[in-house]
């Protein structure tokens, strides 16, 4: 599935990196004009899109983090990868901010194991982009993540 959204994201990403240059396009370029395209906003930040989202262990600029690009049904078992502040504790119930680097899927943080956002249950949504604290809901409270469009 990751290979398969991973595809379709960046033919997304493709066709809106090409509406974006059509619609900045303002008159004819001159000879000495450079191309439309390397001057388009976001051209540089589409190109550096991952997949992926980040779970940062705390607010800190030192905080250790761990990347996931398809769906995790229970953080249990994972621990944070990079080194920093948190390295080596578990994902489960201690991610305090994230950033979603997939320039098309909407990551999903869950209050509960299995994606599961029944009743009352509270999640996160992180749309392209995104990177910030998680909501007081799911805020050192996360137990598994999801994708959707």
């Amino acid at each position: 599935m990751t290979s398969v959204r991973r595809t379709v994201g960046a033919l997304a990403t493709a066709a809106a990196l090409l509406a974006t240059t059509a619609v900045l396009a303002t008159g004819p370029a001159s000879a000495s004009e450079p191309a439309a395209v390397s001057e388009a906003p976001g051209a540089e930040r589409a190109a550096a899109w991952d997949g992926n989202i980040y779970l940062y262990y705390s607010a800190s600029a030192n905080s250790s983090w761990s990347k996931y690009g398809g769906a995790v049904n229970d953080f249990a078992g994972h621990t944070f990868a990079a080194g920093g502040e948190g390295h080596g504790l578990r994902v489960k119930n201690n991610v305090n901010r994230a950033w979603n680097n997939d320039g098309t899927w909407v990551a999903r943080i869950y209050y509960n194991e299995n994606q599961n956002a029944s009743g009352a249950a509270p999640y996160d949504d992180f749309y392209p982009g995104d990177s910030r604290a998680l909501n007081n809901g799911v805020r050192n409270n996360n137990a598994s993540l999801g994708w959707w469009r």
